[in-house]
Parts: C-alpha cells; sequence; structure tokens
C-alpha cells in the first residue's frame, strides 16, 4: 500500500496546487495570461504547428495509448491495464469538462481573460491528455514490462517534453491562455496519480478471470476494508 499512498498523496498535493493556481488565475495572473496573448504567428509556421498540435488530441494520443495497453494485458494475461487505461481517461475527460463548463472561461480570440463568462478555456483539454494518456502509457510500460531505469528515464523525458511542447505551440497559435495549459497540466497529473494509486490498491489478481470477474474481485476487497478483517474488534 505504500505505492498507493504515496500517489494519493501526490494527487493531494497537486490538487492544493491546482486550486491555489486557479485563484491566482482568476484574479492576479490575467495580466500576466494577457501578456502572453501574442500576435497571430507567421503564415508559414502555421500549418507546421497545426501538425505538432495533433500530439495533444484524442485521435493521436489515444490509439498510442491503446497499443500500450494491448500489449500489457496479453503480457499479463489480464484485463487490468485496459481497465485502469479505460476508467483513467474517462474520468480526465469528466473532470476537465466539468471544470470548462465551471470556470467559463474565453479562448484568447475574444481578448478577454476574465472567467465565468461562459467560454471553454480552463483548463487546457490538450495538455491534460499530454500528461494522463503519454504518462499512463509510460507508466504501464514500465509496470507490466519491467523496464530498466535507462528507458523509463527516457519515456517520462518524452512525456515532459510533449507537455513543454504542446505549452509553446497552443501560447503561439493563440488557442489558450497561459494559464489555461498549466492548470490542464495540473489536472492530468492528478487524474494520473489517482490513476497509478488506484492500480496499486487494486488486488493483484484483479480481473485475470474477465471484466466480471475483476469488478467482484474489487468489491469484495473494498467491503473487507471497510469492514476490517476478519475479527476486527471482537473482544478477546
Amino acid at each position: 500500500m505504500t505505492e498507493s499512498a504515496s500517489s494519493l498523496a501526490l494527487a493531494g498535493f497537486l490538487t492544493l496546487v491546482f486550486v491555489g493556481f486557479t485563484l491566482l488565475a482568476i484574479e492576479p495572473l490575467i495580466a500576466f495570461d494577457a501578456y502572453f496573448n501574442l500576435r497571430p504567428p507567421p503564415p508559414s509556421w502555421v500549418p507546421v504547428l497545426h501538425v505538432l498540435d495533433r500530439v495533444g488530441q484524442r485521435a493521436i494520443c489515444l490509439p498510442v495509448l491503446a497499443v500500450v495497453t494491448i500489449a500489457c494485458c496479453r503480457r499479463e494475461e489480464s484485463w487490468r491495464p485496459a481497465v485502469l487505461a479505460a476508467s483513467s481517461v474517462f474520468a480526465l475527460n469528466l473532470v476537465v469538462g466539468l471544470l470548462k463548463i465551471g470556470f467559463g472561461r474565453a479562448q484568447p480570440a475574444s481578448a478577454d481573460p476574465s472567467f465565468f463568462i461562459g467560454g471553454m478555456a480552463y483548463p487546457s483539454g490538450h495538455t491534460a491528455n499530454i500528461v494522463l494518456v503519454y504518462g499512463l502509457a509510460a507508466y504501464l510500460l514500465g509496470r507490466y514490462f519491467r523496464l530498466g531505469r535507462g528507458a523509463l528515464v527516457a519515456l517520462w523525458t518524452g512525456v515532459a517534453g510533449l507537455s513543454l511542447l504542446m505549452v509553446v505551440v497552443s501560447v503561439t497559435l493563440n488557442w489558450h491562455w497561459f494559464a489555461d495549459l498549466i492548470a490542464g497540466l495540473l489536472v492530468g497529473g492528478i487524474v494520473l496519480e489517482l490513476a497509478v494509486a488506484a492500480d496499486a490498491a487494486m488486488p493483484r489478481q484483479a480481473f485475470d478471470g474477465g471484466l466480471r470477474q475483476g469488478v467482484r474481485v474489487v468489491l469484495a476487497a473494498v467491503r473487507r476494508r471497510r469492514t476490517g478483517p476478519p475479527g476486527h474488534g471482537d473482544v478477546a
């Protein structure tokens, strides 16, 4: 449970950072966002920037995660990686969608960085996708293929590089305020750490016998943790 507890603690810390950062973005950082609302890029850059932007789109990143997940499922002979990947992606899209609606921030094209005016810019779904989807792919490969330290460093360096690329591309194209992009990275990190915590807490044999068996195993484990081990609370 050590890995699960540490991941939950990190998710909690990132949540606090997100809340604090959002409070700053709503008021003190608005001038900072306006400063980064750059003029449109040169026309010759636009086709290349559009291609680079696709790295954060679901049509590109989800197939990558799907290939990694299938490979992990085959290697482990279990549905566990697929359940983890599908539930994590669903959770991210739900959280990002609710936050976008709740904060209602318009895109830079409006020239108004205010919140609660009916937009859908905060947080950025692209940067959230980068962290969760590519980060989860790196995590699954490391866990189920037992990669060495060098390979893991290369994978996580790639995730960090793609995150930076997404921020630069979106700011250059004026598709997001700078704060939107940082918030997206934080939200992606929160969901990723929660996914790691859930995977570490899940019984080892969960989903080895299929989806129904896995659900029963997980529910039984949850009930045991609520009630305690046999004899818990008995008086000797």
